[in-house]
């Protein structure tokens, strides 16, 4: 119950900060703060990723990790990317190990090119964010109370014990039902499309970082949000739902 508290408040009290920076933060300061968490991001998944890849250095590469965001968000995605190729290149023939190239070569992939996302649909149109907010704290919510309350039938026993097809399907209907009336709210009716996607997709986000978590044998990716764990625990479904919404915008426009 406790745990709950807590869970409860810092979640509203990010949440409250999350929607103020969205609406009133200019786009370019927005991207800024979008590129320090990246950094975050990349610092959590190195640390993960160092309890197989020992030799990776989590400090070093989530500063590069800062650099490449902001690089991929204000000057050029392929200048970012040229850039983690040559440092990938550099790190790995010192350790001479092909599985840290592949290694690096994730973390620019995932935490890096996917959470920056976030801020070139601000950018586009900061209501956008506010559509996707509602699509994935409604669908989280509801996850988590419907599963608690209904949930019997395992969805992914290995990744998340916890999840059940009850759940996900609670969470589904919230998110499309909540994503739906916030994108009518702002007249973004195409919306409509990205997040009956994205109810979907930001579940197989969460499965996703279940999954690197339980290689590894770790519970949460950090412990820098009370009661939610690191970062990217609260993040994971935002994540490729943003990826979802960002590819939706290029293809169709939003």
């Amino acid at each position: 119950m406790k745990n709950l508290f807590i869970r409860t408040i810092s979640g509203i009290i990010l949440g409250l900060i999350a929607i103020f920076g969205v609406l009133y933060l200019p786009s370019p300061i927005f991207k800024g703060i979008i590129a320090f968490i990246v950094g975050l991001c990349v610092w959590e998944i190195s640390n993960l990723l160092k309890k197989s890849y020992f030799l990776i250095k989590p400090v070093e590469v989530s500063l590069l990790g800062v650099i490449s965001a902001f690089l991929l968000l204000f000057v050029d995605m392929y200048l970012s990317l040229f850039i983690w190729i040559l440092y990938s290149f550099w790190y790995s023939h010192r350790v001479y190990n092909l599985n840290y190239l592949l290694a690096l070569g994730f973390i620019f992939v995932y935490p890096l090119i996917f959470v920056s996302t976030i801020g070139f649909l601000h950018e586009i149109n900061n209501k956008i964010i506010l559509v996707l907010f509602a699509t994935v704290w409604t669908g989280d919510t509801l996850a988590y109370f419907v599963g608690k309350s209904f949930g019997k039938t395992k969805l992914s026993p290995k990744l998340s014990p916890k999840k059940t097809w009850e759940g996900a399907i609670g969470s589904f209907l919230g998110s499309v039902v909540a994503g739906y009336l916030v994108s009518l709210y702002f007249n973004l009716h195409n919306a409509i499309f990205p997040v009956v996607l994205s109810a979907v997709f930001m579940q197989i986000g969460d499965l996703f970082e279940s999954f690197i978590k339980r290689q590894v044998n770790v519970k949460d990716s950090s412990h820098i949000i009370p009661g939610h764990g690191g970062i990217l625990d609260r993040i994971d479904g935002l994540i490729f739902a943003s990826v979802v919404f960002y590819i939706f915008h290029r293809i169709f426009q939003l």
